[in-house]
């Protein structure tokens, strides 16, 4: 009997196939054992276990072998796993998940692939920790599948931060974009330079504080963030943005601006900034195991084109340098500095309208010169996402119009309390949209790419209207497990269904500290 999208199997992202095996359901227990191959693979055990542990009651032990409830087993002899995440052969986190009366087993050429496995079978878990029989038979359609975090307008945390990561794995996320600099703040330690994180440089001086602590990551933070995102196969890929969105920057060190027209569109000088971006970029680099750096690009506003391109082809140049692969937003293509090697990141989305008329009816004059300017860059954005894919640039589907998370719900809440956040949360500049709005495309069916697949998918949450870690999780929740589906899903699966899958989730959220999400009308 074959599973359709309902809430029998509350799975999400949809596996390839799902088969029910009859009617018996197997019981979790208070003390399941977790049973991994070898030796080796403890340490997959723990975390597997940290996974079922968010069962009521549940308190998993991890043993080597297969006399247990849950069994992960290698198949095989384990291809070689190379870093970058483009490069994977297909199959790579493939697995088959069997579960019966007397327990269930998780095959997989790879510990990822027993990773992804496991974490279906954590879903499948219901509230009294029984689960189905059943035979799921998965694996991803899309080899990149990610979140960009901006940490900058509102610091969070290590603690918070790898909730974000507990969060993204069991949506079998494999990417975790942390946007670490903006003009506001710069939220990473770089040795030799103390005023980069000193709030008291910052543009909005002391003012500029989330909260109470301190308000950057140190190294010893990021490495603690990029080792328990590695255990939860989740690849950590740090932005620094260069050369726009730089006001930190040059409030700090003076010295690196360029010649700018107005005061609030600072950027990077390219021969000024030079050994700033090779210093920044290397200790980067050496803190980041992942083989990715993103070095921004976008929005570097005022800025004279020659300068612009010099600057992205040096900041790409010094990226590569470090052994990683350069990632930029769309507009480094303009500077025909990308190469097939790097990766671009589109984000300009068809509906993402710059109203020069409309701002200036609502601005003082003396910014109307800034206006102008910032449209002129929009008019040019049409033509990124073209000139990337035409230089066999592999590109990143994260465009504003469906996969920026950071949008008003349209839709009504089922707690009328949720009302006024609802007014608050999210930029009030895109049009608000429903669950379901944002559900409705594939990537496979994205005009831009010409028929062509983009590389990955990833959303983004933006935080100018992010006041806490409730905030976050009211714009993430219930939407981006929808992103998930979209990019671990190769079928196109209909709203219906995924909504009738995703609502039975919302009690693992509240038991994992995402109590703040959204009661969407539309979903619940």
């Amino acid at each position: 009997m074959g599973v359709t999208l309902s809430e029998t199997v509350p799975l999400v992202p949809l596996p390839r196939h799902v088969t029910l095996a009859g009617p018996g359901r197997f019981r979790l227990g208070a003390r399941p054992r977790v049973g991994v191959p070898s030796a080796e693979l403890l340490g997959l055990g723990r975390v597997v276990a940290e996974l079922l542990a968010t069962a009521p009651g549940v308190e998993p032990v991890v043993v080597v072998g297969a006399d247990a409830e849950l069994r992960l087993v290698l198949s095989g002899e384990t291809p070689a796993a190379p870093a970058d995440l483009l490069d994977r052969p297909a199959g790579y986190e493939a697995y088959e998940l069997e579960t019966g009366e007397s327990g269930a087993t998780v095959t997989a050429a790879t510990a990822e692939g027993l990773f992804r496995g496991a974490t279906t079978f954590a879903q499948s878990l219901d509230q009294d920790g029984t689960a189905p029989a059943m035979r799921v038979s998965d694996a991803p359609a899309l080899p990149w599948r990610g979140l960009s975090l901006d940490v900058v307008r509102r610091f969070f945390p290590v603690d918070q931060v790898k909730r974000v990561v507990d969060l993204l794995a069991r949506y079998k996320f494999n990417v975790l974009h942390l946007h670490l600099t903006d003009s506001q703040a710069w939220r990473l330690e770089i040795d030799g330079r103390p005023r980069l994180t000193d709030p008291a440089c910052w543009p909005g001086g002391e003012g500029s504080r989330n909260g109470t602590g301190r308000q950057h990551y140190t190294r010893d933070d990021f490495r603690e963030i990029t080792a328990y995102a590695a255990a939860r196969f989740v690849t950590v890929v740090p932005e620094i943005d260069l050369p726009g969105h730089s006001h930190a920057v040059v409030t700090a060190y003076p010295e690196l601006a360029g010649q700018a027209v107005h005061p609030l569109l600072a950027f990077l000088d390219p021969r000024a900034a030079a050994g700033f971006v090779e210093e920044v970029l290397g200790q980067v680099a050496e803190l980041t195991p992942g083989p990715y750096l993103h070095v921004g690009g976008d929005e570097a506003f005022g800025m004279p084109h020659e300068q612009y391109a010099e600057f992205t082809a040096m900041s790409l140049r010094v990226a590569r340098a470090t052994g990683k692969r350069a990632v930029a937003w769309q507009e480094a293509a303009r500077s025909g500095a990308l190469t097939p090697q790097d990766l671009a990141q589109w984000w300009v989305g068809a509906d993402h309208v710059f109203d020069a008329e409309e701002l200036r009816g609502r601005t003082p004059a003396e910014y109307h010169p800034l206006i102008d300017i910032a449209a002129a860059s929009f008019e040019l954005a049409p033509g990124d996402l073209p000139k990337a894919l035409a230089s066999g640039v592999p590109v990143l589907a994260s465009t504003s119009s469906t996969l920026y998370l950071d949008r008003q719900y349209a839709e009504d809440s089922l707690l009328p309390a949720q009302s006024e956040r609802r007014g608050r949360v999210g930029m009030a500049s895109y049009a608000p949209r429903t669950c379901r709005e944002l559900f409705d495309w594939h990537p496979g069916e994205l005009k831009e790419f010409g028929g062509a697949a983009p590389a990955g998918v990833e959303a983004a949450i933006w935080c100018e209207s992010v006041a806490d870690f409730d905030d976050l999780a009211f714009l993430l929740l219930p939407r981006l497990p929808a992103i998930a589906e979209k990019a671990w899903t190769q079928q196109v699966t209909g709203w219906a269904d995924h909504r009738a899958r995703v609502r039975g989730h919302a009690a693992a959220w509240e038991r994992l500290g995402w109590g703040g999400y959204y009661r969407s009308a539309e979903v619940f």
